[in-house]
């Protein structure tokens, strides 16, 4: 395999790898994330799938009002998402969402 083809499946893992910010999870702790910023600098970027569910004022006020991750998976658990959830370590969570891992929902 030449070098150009090499580094070229390795940039190709690499968007992979990149992509699992688009899970569920990630995809919801982002959203939790500006929210409780109070700021309105940045946008959450959440999948048709997750849009439709969020679009469900019930659904969108018991996720908003979790007081803690393992309270967030018992109310996500009940969607039938059709990619599996993925489960992060808690400090990988904690680097990429500071205010929440400040506010003990991290915990």
């Amino acid at each position: 395999m030449s070098k150009p083809l090499q580094e070229e499946i390795f940039k190709e893992q690499s968007l992979i790898q990149e992509s699992k910010f688009a899970e569920p999870l990630m995809q919801i702790l982002s959203l939790l994330e500006i929210l409780k910023s109070n700021t309105n600098e940045k946008m959450a970027r959440i999948s048709s799938e997750l849009s439709e569910i969020l679009s469900d004022e019930g659904e969108f006020e018991k996720i908003q009002k979790a007081k803690n991750l393992e309270e967030l998976l018992q109310i996500i658990e009940k969607f039938n998402f059709s990619q599996m959830l993925k489960i992060y370590d808690l400090n990988s969570l904690r680097m990429n969402f500071p205010l929440l891992a400040k506010q003990n929902f991290l915990a």
